[in-house]
């Protein structure tokens, strides 16, 4: 039996204060669809449902473009209850299987809590995700019976005064049989206070017909959403902390947490260190025995074992290898690859360019569309002059050569093996191996100039 999943994403966002769709709001520069259906896909669903509404065309666009894969969209056209927008996508269910339903709003729910969920439902009709919280103000209450097995979920504006003291709440995910689903769904009525389809209503349904019902306890952040700025920003908390936890469980020692800020996938070796007031964006990777100062920026990036990133970097999009230095103040942009043993000075900006195994790029040095080989020195305050206002063209520095200081490299240029360009020199045509070049004006001096 295939797991299909249906992701609603048709909120309007009225208390965000935004023109965008709710889906699109902004998280941790990523909008929330995309937490979802990157946890989503790594279900490997069958199926992937999406449920849109409110400005439905800028969130297929969206989707469609960012992400892979084959996707069916319906459209919710009234706001009727989250059971009525799942009732739009039943159509579009296969007879049999699961069917697991997730929220474009509540974005930070890990695949593994999904995971257990789903094994939950085994043998079962219905199993819901709960969480247990210390305010459930706003949110349906568990209510079960004497055996511990739920019974129905009562939402705030019906409840009781009693059930409102219930402190597990329903988070709004479930998985159910695909055709016990359609069953209910059918049967849903809008006899409420809210003159809604409760989609909460599913489980005095199954219930009522004495089927078994699953529960799995979600921990209370991964469930968090949000309707407005405010409940944003604890979303970006929720996830920073989440990603911070993970990464000290994997091996990370954070020297001063509550300054860091882990937006993104962190992987981490052992012993990894990480300096005060550090933020992970995107993809990154830190091999064994990674040294990350405080003041740095890492974005989707891949570091290496011993490597050292010192403080005031900024490394994004490149790829640094083993025992590496970096920094301080230095910057690599999309594109940088560092080999083996490699060494980058202070304020030294690199992009679209490979430094050779055991070369040094020393302070205020700027490569960019470069290729550097093995063992190459580059002199403080060279740059490899790329551009030319309509093109950007390469140099090349083959292995073994000696760059001097404040040297400008004119592109397109290849330096050959073992070859030395004088300090202070511009270079404007290839050298060949083992070769001395030097472009300097001629120095004039005139005694006795000042007037008197």
């Amino acid at each position: 039996m295939g797991l299909s999943i249906v992701l609603l994403a048709a909120g309007e966002g009225k208390r965000m204060k935004t023109d965008k769709p709710k889906p699109l709001v902004t998280l941790a520069d990523q909008p929330m669809i995309q937490y979802s259906i990157d946890t989503a896909m790594a279900l490997k669903p069958e199926r992937m449902v999406l449920v849109t509404g409110y400005k439905k065309d800028e969130v297929k666009k969206y989707v469609i473009s960012h992400n892979r894969g084959d996707y069916i969209f319906c459209e919710q056209k009234e706001r009727l209850g989250t059971g009525h927008a799942v009732k739009q996508a039943a159509p579009y269910l296969p007879d049999s299987g699961k069917t697991l339903i997730l929220y474009a709003d509540v974005p930070l729910v890990s695949s593994k809590t999904l995971k257990k969920l789903i094994v939950s439902s085994n043998r079962k009709k219905l199993s819901i995700l709960t969480s247990e919280v210390k305010n459930p103000k706003w949110y349906g209450r568990i209510v079960r019976d004497d055996k511990k097995q739920p019974l129905l979920i009562r939402e705030e504006a019906d409840a009781s005064s009693i059930e409102k003291t219930i402190n597990e709440i329903f988070t709004g995910i479930m998985v159910a049989d695909n055709e016990f689903l359609k069953k209910g769904l059918s049967g849903l009525v809008r006899n409420n206070k809210a003159g809604e389809y409760y989609l909460t209503d599913l489980v005095e349904y199954a219930s009522k017909r004495q089927h078994r019902i699953g529960s799995s306890l979600a921990e209370p952040r991964e469930v968090l959403g949000a309707n407005n700025k405010e409940e944003l920003s604890h979303l970006y908390r929720a996830l920073v902390s989440l990603n911070i936890e993970t990464a000290k469980k994997k091996g990370a020692i954070f020297k001063d947490e509550k300054t860091c800020y882990v937006e993104g996938d962190l992987k981490v070796g052992k012993d990894v260190s990480i300096g005060s007031n550090v933020t992970i964006k995107g993809k990154v990777t830190l091999g064994d025995d990674v040294r990350v100062a405080s003041n740095v920026i890492l974005t989707n990036s891949k570091i290496g074992n011993s490597s050292e990133i010192k403080e005031f970097c900024s490394v994004e999009n490149s790829v640094i290898a083993k025992n590496v230095e970096v920094g301080p103040f230095a910057r690599l942009r999309n594109g940088a690859v560092l080999d083996d043993s490699s060494k980058v000075g202070n304020f030294v900006e690199i992009k679209k360019s490979k430094i050779g195994q055991g070369s040094k790029a020393n302070h205020h040095a700027y490569l960019g569309d470069a290729t550097v080989g093995k063992k190459v020195n580059i002199g403080a305050g060279t740059i490899t002059c790329n551009y030319d206002g309509k093109d950007k063209h390469k140099t090349k520095i083959d292995d073994g050569s000696f760059i001097g200081t404040n040297t400008s490299l004119v592109a397109p240029l290849k330096i050959g093996k073992k070859s030395y360009v004088a300090a202070g020199s511009v270079i404007t045509r290839n050298v060949p191996s083992e070769s001395l070049a030097f472009g300097r004006a001629k120095q004039i001096t005139k005694k006795n100039w000042k007037k008197k």
